[in-house]
């Protein structure tokens, strides 16, 4: 008989919870998790996996969940959760249990989870599990130890041998005797309870399955844990008598089935059921599709798609591809019985922004309430996202789920589009039915991290869309490869969004997908997309799709590129100087009105060109030009009557707050006509924006005109996509502006060739710059038709026989392009999951060590979360009108800082890349003792600013200057 005295569950309940209660507990709710949370197409590779139908999977999974707490029937666990009540385990004679702990204390500690895993094969076994037919690894009672082993977020190292025979041979601390009879009790009673499922008769499963029953087993045992669902329980079980009874366990157990439904319903779980149909159905405010949607929707209801594949499609910027990518994500789950959606997007700007589209798009077509969240590191910092929260301790979140690994779970009182409280704690986010967010959210999914069970069973039952698929290094671009991989192999539709992507590089990601979900498509002919067009793959068979004939963009038209060989400098007397060709494009502003961009290659460059451009207009229109600081205006009439251009400057080292101020003002003068709020200057006053590569993806703007400091030709394009970007309603032009117009200053030497400016360090391929600037040197002048020329000058790039001016440098700046793309590509084998294929154990999978926050999915600089620090005689503030008082503890509970207070204060945090400042930092940055106890802001660096009479002091660190300036951002000279 089960003896109800061993503890599964103690901290913070008035009575012990007994290890029984909780293993059933576990096993109903996997059971809702299967119901309500998996995917048909889920279930069905499940079911394929154990050769069994789909109702005896589902009781078989809910029995392997319920084991996870088995370890916790061990001496070691029971002492050190009953010795402050009983001082024994009551089940045992104290004799016997004196020599347990005695055998015990010479075996050294062993976490339950990892106890579970060397003691379930034995009890599998006694099931009737098979223990022959090759190594321990290859068998399934080992494989669903390993996973049992891996609640806690890390999968263990394969079985011994010897567990099959005698686990307590290799860890006696299990404990023998009574012990192990409990152990073979609670298993054989959970057994009976769910109905005695059957005994698989199956190899191990495919890891992609493995992984997905793991993240299940985490799922439930976080749901079953939470400390309202035991109190629950325990109420009822006060009124069962005999609760160790096989009839009172069942009654347990239903007690359990009849609230996991909303269980997982009150921490936002579920499926998200979007409507089918035609284009217009889901999108019925689009009252004429582009031609890519139209072509799209015919070539992909017309096939009688079955089962996953891979969707890539390319096109200029404008041309509908987001929604063409929703539509077709909602006919490709419904195809292969996936019930979500994951939106990837290259920065938290750009996944900001689609956070408010996918809101309105389910709001628009969801069958029934789904919950969507926002994934990245500042989402909470996202007031459209963090806004309809309660203002809590900032990581105290209640009521608690009684774990000994991870906290936190409060139930919702009801469902909607937004996430509850529950999703939004760190790593269940991906969970949602519904989630839009940075690329790396996916990508830390292949690498070994702690508890990516939870991401593989996230994705796995979602369509994935990945969004400018082509904006990354070579070691992202390798892990996404890896991602697409994995992403086959558990049988998740991908749709791909590029606007500039090779042709080598399209057909890379496609066969990589493909490759993941069979090993033989690695041979399978892939056709390159036309530009635009797109192209559609099976994961299974050999279906592929293209448009019926070529298709017509709405953005064709005639892009004017002129490249002016400049020399980088900045003085303003040399006429050959880049800063000389900067004002010579702009006059036409300064003179007709219009709007223009002028885009940098780095911040310190962006702020010397937005000086050197409000000196001038100073020097032109007089000290009284208001045009460069929005609080010297006392209202926006007095504003619009000043002469001379409106001039901003954006860039990511300012802060949140600013930051988001300067991109809203942006929108309003430089967005749709047709949005509110939207107010394009007109008449003879224009409007500049100095910006970095910030505007290059992230906002929806339009200009007359835009200067680019040369780059890679995939980006000038990208950035020539933000020139007359606004066709319906056309914004009015000013008289100057004949057509699109990219101006590209090319830095260049004596000799007339690239000459790159050491200041712009590692920025871009010095080998792209060179292929770029030759290419658009040979056109002489010639327009670029978008979108026709497109493909073959992106194409024409990477061209292994390119003809160059200057062959020899041409040949050393490939070579190290090649080298470095090699070391990236390779340093990303090194950290990432193997291929699906290839793995053999579970282990592998969560090795890694690193906090989530801290993993690296892009190389590059580290940034540095740094405050600017306004001091005075009277303290320290936030502002430097010193009127906001730095605080020094929050006001919350014990001086703890509330989510809200945490948003507000990162609100002023900006981001600095690391270097020699940071080694020279002392006691006076850093930040106040209190803060420690809040992770993100126990990592910012203080930078105080010195307040006087003539201006602000910045900080001196080594031989950096580091000053905040309202206009400029953080200057570092």
């Amino acid at each position: 008989m089960v003896d109800v005295r061993l503890c599964g569950k103690s901290e913070g309940l008035a009575e012990p919870y007994p290890v029984i209660g909780h293993l059933i507990d576990s096993a109903m709710v996997c059971g809702a998790v299967w119901d309500n949370v998996l995917t048909e197409g889920q279930r069905d590779r499940i079911a394929k996996a154990l050769e069994v139908d789909l109702p005896e999977a589902r009781r078989i999974v809910m029995f392997w969940a319920g084991l996870h707490d088995l370890g916790k029937i061990m001496p070691q666990f029971q002492d050190m959760i009953l010795k402050e009540r009983s001082g024994y385990c009551g089940f045992l004679s104290e004799e016997a249990y004196a020599h347990d702990r005695q055998a015990d204390g010479k075996a050294g500690r062993t976490r339950h989870e990892n106890a579970t895993h060397g003691a379930l094969p034995q009890l599998l076994a006694q099931l009737g599990y098979p223990v022959a037919g090759g190594r321990p690894a290859k068998l399934l009672l080992t494989q669903v130890a390993q996973i049992l082993g891996g609640h806690h977020g890390r999968y263990p190292l394969d079985n011994d041998p010897r567990d099959l025979r005698n686990p307590l041979a290799r860890l006696p601390e299990l404990g023998s005797g009574a012990w192990a009879e409990q152990r073979q009790e609670h298993a054989e009673a959970l057994h009976e309870v769910l109905g005695r499922p059957a005994v698989p008769d199956c190899r191990a499963m495919p890891p992609t399955t493995a992984v997905v029953v793991a993240g299940m087993v985490i799922v439930s045992d976080w749901i079953a844990s939470q400390e309202h669902v035991i109190e629950t329980q325990q109420k009822a079980d006060g009124a069962q008598a005999g609760f160790g009874s096989r009839a009172s366990l069942r009654v347990h157990a239903r007690n359990a089935e009849r609230m996991a439904p909303a269980l997982l319903e009150d921490a936002g779980l579920g499926r998200a059921s979007l409507r089918t149909g035609g284009f217009r159905d889901l999108f019925p405010r689009i009252r004429s599709p582009f031609p890519l949607q139209l072509s799209v929707e015919e070539g992909l209801s017309g096939a009688g798609l079955r089962g996953p594949g891979v969707l890539l499609v390319t096109a200029p910027t404008g041309d509908g591809k987001t929604e063409t990518a929703l539509y077709a994500a909602s006919l490709m789950g419904a195809a292969c019985g996936s019930s979500g959606l994951f939106f990837a997007l290259p920065t938290q700007a750009t996944a900001n922004q689609m956070y408010g589209r996918l809101v309105a798009f389910a709001e628009r077509n969801l069958l029934d309430p789904a919950q969507l969240t926002l994934l990245h590191g500042a989402a909470d910092l996202y007031l459209p996202y963090a806004g309809s929260q309660r203002d809590a301790p900032a990581d105290v979140p209640e009521p608690r789920v009684l774990s000994d690994c991870e906290p936190g779970a409060e139930r919702n009182a009801g469902i909607s589009v937004e996430a509850g409280r529950w999703l939004r704690n760190r790593g269940r986010g991906i969970l949602a039915p519904l989630a839009v967010g940075t690329i790396d959210q996916a990508l830390m999914g292949v690498l070994p991290l702690k508890r990516n069970a939870l991401r593989h069973l996230g994705l796995s039952g979602k369509t994935v869309v990945i969004d400018e698929a082509h904006a990354y290094d070579a070691y992202t671009h390798a892990l996404l490869l890896r991602l697409l991989e994995w992403l086959g192999a558990l049988g998740a539709p991908v749709v791909l969004l590029s606007a500039t992507l090779t042709g080598d590089i399209a057909r890379g990601l496609v066969r990589a997908y493909l490759t993941g979900a069979d090993p033989s498509n690695s041979s399978r002919e892939i056709p390159v997309p036309a530009y635009p067009g797109w192209v559609y793959a099976s994961a299974r068979g050999d279906l592929v799709l293209e448009p019926a004939g070529p298709l017509r963009s709405e953005r064709e038209r005639k892009l004017v590129v002129d490249v002016r060989h400049v020399v980088h400098t900045y003085e303003p007397e040399r006429a050959d100087g880049r800063l000389a060709a900067v004002l010579d494009e702009l006059d036409s502003v300064a003179d007709g009105g219009g709007c223009a961009a002028v885009i940098c290659t780095t911040v310190a460059e962006a702020q010397q060109t937005y000086e050197a451009l409000r000196d001038h207009y100073r020097s032109r229109y007089g000290q009284g030009y208001l045009g460069w600081d929005d609080r010297s205006a006392e209202d926006g009439e007095r504003e619009d009557a000043a002469a001379g251009p409106r001039l901003r400057l954006l860039h990511a080292r300012f802060p949140a707050r600013r930051r988001a101020e300067i991109t809203a003002e942006a929108e309003s003068w430089f967005g749709r006509t047709d949005k509110p709020g939207v107010r394009r200057p007109a008449g003879p006053r224009g409007a500049v924006l100095v910006a970095t590569q910030v505007i290059e993806q992230s906002l929806d703007l339009d200009f007359d005109l835009v200067v680019s400091d040369l780059a890679p030709m995939a980006m000038l394009l990208q950035r020539a996509g933000r020139i007359w970007r606004h066709l319906d309603p056309p914004p009015s032009r000013p008289a100057w502006t004949e057509a699109p117009r990219l101006v590209v200053l090319a830095p260049v030497g004596k000799d007339g060739h690239l000459a790159i400016p050491r200041t712009w360090g590692e920025v871009y391929q010095p080998s792209l710059l060179q292929r770029t600037l030759e290419l658009l040197d040979r056109r002489n002048g010639t327009p670029i038709a978008v979108p026709d020329d497109v493909q073959t000058l992106v194409d024409d790039v990477y061209a292994e026989e390119f003809v160059s001016a200057a062959p020899d440098k041409l040949m050393e700046r490939d070579f190290r392009r090649l080298a470095d793309d090699m070391a990236r590509s390779a340093m990303a084998d090194m950290v990432a999951l193997p291929p699906p294929h290839r793995v053999t154990s579970l282990h592998p999978l969560t090795t890694s060590d690193a906090d989530e926050e801290l993993v690296r999915t892009r190389l590059g600089a580290e940034a540095v979360q740094v405050l600017p620090v306004f001091e005075n005689e009277d303290g320290r503030w936030l502002d430097e009108g010193c009127s906001i008082p730095l605080p020094e503890s929050g006001r919350g509970r014990k001086g703890r800082f509330t989510s809200s207070e945490v948003r507000e204060l990162l609100a002023y945090v900006v981001p600095l890349a690391h270097g020699d400042w940071r080694k020279a930092c002392g006691p006076a940055n850093e930040p106040p003792a209190a803060w420690s106890k809040e992770s993100r802001l126990a990592r910012i660096v203080l930078l105080p600013q010195r307040v006087t009479g003539d201006g602000t002091v910045g900080a001196l660190l080594g031989k950096s200057v580091i000053t905040y300036d309202y206009a400029l951002g953080l200057i570092k000279r």
